[in-house]
């Protein structure tokens, strides 16, 4: 009896006849504004203007990955933070270094480009060694200081033969060219310290010279040697930039509005700006500046395929610069976008496609 009960209200209870609510579908996406400038090799724009580079190859990766539609907007440089501010676009791909002063405004994707700032160098404008040593010889003085020794010691050489030439049995007498010349040898050794003693003076007045010839000598021996010392070191140096603080011995040209351009300005060294650095290039190739700072990724990249490899790049490993995806604040998918991006930046493929855009990384 009681299994009867229990079955009747099993099959009239009202919930059993009751269909189950579907579970709501997830909001769709909305279209994002993707930001985007012609920067190679993270974004570049082909005669069709389709966008291809590092950059963009990543987003469309991520974007493929997470569902999410997108358009391209091609912005100016400048108006990248601006844009992102105002909401204007939702995210930007490219040349995107991180900052601290961007970061207070706008947000940014882990960094998926890490790459130090780079100096170019013509290699047309680079000189000889021998000449580059010549240059700062004249620039430090050094010839001045021999014109100077060559007078100072044709002077001495006569007085000392004015005074000596009479002298019977002496070292500087008989014709006057087989004096004068025992003098300026005497001068020479007596400047040098090297002082053989094969010829020395005999009156008073020729000794008193000669004493005062010895300290004299010492002085321009030293000012000589300082300023060839201080002219080689230079030289030296100047073959080698090693650090950003090298640069103030160029007309240095920068991206305007780029970090390099920040980490200069904060170093208090001048550098012309331009807008793309194919301009700042083409005015290194036309010899309008002597050094263009980028970063090292962008410097290699157009080097090779656009400038025949006219210039030598050369790293700055003491500045790095971090390029991320910009992003404006607030955007929903941030932690989505990232959490996607290092997922593709960790395996090993994305090294293979980091040498496919940059090419292999010098050794350091």
């Amino acid at each position: 009896m009681r299994a009867l009960v229990l079955l009747f209200a099993l099959l009239f209870s009202p919930t059993l006849f009751a269909q189950t609510a579907p579970e709501p579908s997830p909001a769709p996406i909305p279209t994002m504004k993707v930001g985007v400038f012609d920067r190679p090799p993270l974004a570049i724009k082909d005669e069709d203007g389709h966008w291809s580079g590092l950059g963009v190859d990543l987003w469309e990766k991520i974007a493929r990955n997470l569902s999410i539609p997108f358009e391209y907007v091609e912005i100016p440089f400048e108006q990248v933070v601006p844009l992102l501010v105002e909401g204007r676009v939702d995210i930007v791909v490219g040349e995107v270094g991180v900052s601290a002063e961007r970061e207070q405004l706008i947000d940014f994707t882990q960094p998926f480009l890490i790459t130090p700032t780079a100096v170019a160098l013509s290699k047309k404008a680079q000189r000889p060694e021998w000449v580059a040593v010549l240059q700062q010889l004249d620039r430090h003085g050094v010839w001045n200081v021999i014109l100077v020794m060559l007078l100072t010691l044709l002077v001495f050489s006569l007085a000392l033969w004015y005074f000596e030439r009479r002298v019977q049995k002496g070292h500087f007498g008989g014709k006057p060219i087989h004096g004068l010349g025992s003098a300026i040898w005497f001068s020479a050794v007596t400047m040098t310290t090297v002082g053989y003693g094969d010829k020395t003076p005999q009156t008073p007045a020729g000794r008193v010279l000669a004493f005062l010839w010895m300290f004299f000598g010492l002085l321009i021996v030293s000012a000589f040697t300082g300023a060839v010392a201080s002219s080689l070191t230079i030289s030296g140096i100047q073959a080698n930039v090693t650090r950003v603080t090298d640069l103030v011995r160029f007309q240095n040209g920068v991206l305007e509005g780029s970090i390099g351009s920040e980490i200069l300005q904060g170093l208090g060294v001048p550098a012309k700006r331009f807008e793309t650095p194919q301009d700042g290039l083409r005015a290194l190739q036309a010899g309008q500046i002597t050094a263009f700072v980028s970063n090292d990724a962008t410097l290699r990249y157009l080097n090779d395929r656009q400038f025949g490899s006219q210039f030598d790049v050369i790293p700055l490993p003491s500045t790095h610069i971090n390029f991320a995806m910009a992003v404006r604040p607030g955007l929903p998918l941030l932690q989505k976008i990232n959490v996607d991006l290092i997922r593709i930046t960790t395996r090993a493929k994305w090294q293979q496609e980091m040498n496919t855009w940059l090419g292999s990384t010098p050794a350091k």
